[in-house]
């Protein structure tokens, strides 16, 4: 409590709002580090009292953290700090690309303990889906990361005083978000290589990009409240291109043959479609097929009648019909709810369907 009183007349507090001030300038985009004025009361720590035991060394770790965020962040996520609550923050991560995870939003708060920097700091993913769309976010907010001692690890894995949020979250970008999730589950990766790895792999890919278009309908509906203009811009800019690629990988495990695209996408009785994963695929926009979300949410001449896309770098093709199937009937749900949240009445697709 005396830490708490006290905190204010240290030196390190001066310094720290000079710099706030300063990272108030930064404009909000999909990333870089912003400062706001207050944190959002639905906050997962916002109860959470703020009584640093050290308040020299918090406020000095703090303030380490502000300047590496603000200058080291990579592309693809976006931390916003608060002014009235020094120890919470809330992030949003890009799914990066070449992996299931690719457009796909991820939200984590997270809070500065008390003995800050000595122990790590807690995060909590905010899911959308029921149970796990990948093996280190839990559907109650777990993350398993070593840097955080939710996960094992040694050496420079572990969280020490000179550790920082930053390698948290460009581990959770880098390790977490990857082309192959099955192999970070705990014993996996001794199957990399093996035929069942491929297919478990494959199989675990299908399960998580299905996951992903529920998780990314939800979050429509329900969206975290420190970057609900964050989540609106992303899906103006990029909802079509998700839905042709989700499209385009539906139709290839659906049995259809694209004419203009000269390969034949037919589905055995084992639910494969025979297409080697290094042919570049051609996909031709009908005329009603989310022609709406093409014209209004890209840039002009950002797509034009053919849309070209190439098998994914991950283990997919060839799809299932357990993957085909039920996304037909998540993505046609996902292209409603944008339709229905994201954009205005005159530019809505009343009468495109997911074919």
């Amino acid at each position: 409590t005396n830490g708490v009183e006290s905190i204010e007349d240290i030196p390190e507090m001066s310094d720290l709002k000079q710099d706030v001030e300063t990272y108030k300038q930064a404009s909000c985009a999909t990333q870089g580090f912003v400062m706001c004025e207050a944190a959002p009361s639905t906050h997962n720590f916002a109860s959470k009292v703020y009584s640093p035991h050290d308040p020299k060394s918090f406020l000095k770790a703090v303030r380490k953290e502000y300047k590496l965020l603000q200058n080291n962040l990579p592309s693809g996520i976006l931390v916003k700090g608060f002014e009235d609550r020094m120890d919470l923050f809330s992030v949003m991560i890009l799914g990066p690309q070449g992996t299931p995870y690719e457009d796909g939003l991820f939200f984590f708060d997270v809070f500065l303990p008390p003995d800050y920097p000595t122990s790590p700091p807690v995060f909590h993913y905010i899911s959308y889906c029921t149970d796990r769309l990948n093996p280190n976010l839990y559907e109650d907010g777990k993350v398993c990361v070593s840097l955080l001692g939710t996960w094992d690890g040694k050496g420079s894995e572990m969280w020490t005083s000179n550790s920082n949020m930053l390698q948290v979250l460009v581990s959770i970008q880098g390790l977490i978000l990857v082309s192959e999730p099955y192999y970070n589950e705990a014993g996996f990766e001794k199957q990399r290589g093996s035929v069942i790895g491929v297919e478990n792999s494959k199989m675990y890919n299908e399960m998580a990009i299905i996951k992903l278009v529920q998780s990314m309908t939800r979050m429509i509906e329900n969206p975290p409240n420190s970057f609900k203009e964050e989540m609106t811009s992303h899906l103006k800019q990029n909802a079509a291109r998700m839905i042709q690629r989700f499209q385009f990988w539906m139709e290839a495990g659906s049995g259809h043959s694209k004419q203009d695209s000269g390969v034949g996408l037919n589905c055995d009785s084992s639910g494969t479609a025979g297409l080697s994963r290094d042919q570049a695929m051609d996909i031709s926009s009908d005329g009603d097929k989310v022609q709406g979300l093409q014209q209004d949410s890209l840039p002009k001449n950002s797509i034009s009648n053919t849309i070209h896309f190439k098998p994914p770098e991950f283990p997919l093709f060839p799809p299932s019909k357990g993957f085909c199937l039920p996304m037909k009937k998540y993505l046609e749900t996902f292209k409603q709810t944008v339709e229905r949240n994201i954009f205005t009445p005159d530019e809505n697709v009343n009468n495109s369907t997911v074919n």
